[in-house]
């Protein structure tokens, strides 16, 4: 009798680990899905703080000096939001195009008005414009939005990559990593994905294997007949993932240098 119970008790335990295993994991990927919505709208936020502040002091420069060219400048500044939001909303790379000239002219006016004309209320306008726009374009910065790119790497050998294998819904593909910072990775696979998918990554070079678990967060086809390319949120919800984290980092660093030294070796 002492036996069935302690069968049955050991039985009892193992359905209810199993039980929180699967409720942890649901949590992570309930909390990650949420972090990624937060983490758009506060983008969007941005964008639209972004632009009010640059019409603000755009329209403050007027009321203090009315002149037709800082009105013909407030219209094209109106009519810019659009396209500028659209490149981030299709996420092309000439959003970093515009950005990069952005930055430079709102430095230009910065230093302007705090030296040349002595507006300091302006120049603090564009000052919080500049801090906004710097702060979009680090959280866009991440693999899962924009992804670097080698590509002026014409030859496929020696581009930034890492060969790997996926595992998603008892289905296993190949696959590379084309991009891993802050937390986040891009894979490149023909196989097409759903967003929210939780993938499993098998990186292996020379004599090391990491396995990491990830979620899918975007997705983008850049050209016809090439891979699909997909943000990946790694999931760091144990140490011994954290850790696992670390080691692709330096086995990702690794693969850098060494297709480094092949491709000067050859030249």
């Amino acid at each position: 009798m002492i036996k069935i119970l302690s069968k049955s008790s050991i039985q009892t335990d193992n359905r209810l680990n199993i039980v929180i295993f699967l409720l942890k994991a649901f949590y992570n990927m309930e909390t990650l899905e949420q972090t990624f919505k937060s983490e758009t709208k506060t983008i969007k936020f941005l964008m639209r703080a972004l632009f009010f502040l640059i019409h603000l002091a755009i329209m403050t420069e007027f009321v203090d000096n009315p002149k037709f060219r800082i009105g013909i400048r407030l219209v094209f500044f109106l009519w810019l939001a659009k396209p500028y939001y659209e490149t981030i909303k299709l996420r092309f790379y000439t959003y970093w195009s515009f950005s990069i000239v952005l930055f430079f002219y709102l430095i230009y006016k910065m230093y302007e008005q705090f030296y040349v004309l002595d507006h300091n209320h302006i120049a603090i306008l564009y000052m919080l414009s500049t801090a906004v726009l710097l702060l979009k374009m680090y959280l866009l910065s991440s693999p899962i939005y924009y992804p670097q790119v080698s590509w002026w790497e014409y030859d496929f050998r020696y581009r930034d990559d890492l060969k790997i294998m996926i595992k998603s819904q008892e289905q296993e593909y190949k696959a590379r990593l084309t991009d891993l910072r802050r937390h986040a990775g891009c894979v490149a696979v023909f196989q097409d994905l759903k967003l929210g998918d939780e993938i499993i990554v098998h990186a292996e070079l020379d004599d090391d294997l990491v396995i990491l678990r990830g979620l899918v967060m975007s997705k983008r086809r850049d050209i016809i007949g090439r891979p699909l390319i997909y943000g990946v949120q790694f999931k760091f919800d144990s140490r011994s993932n954290k850790k696992r984290y670390v080691s692709l980092e330096i086995m990702w660093k690794r693969q850098k240098k060494s297709k480094n030294r092949m491709k000067f070796a050859r030249a």
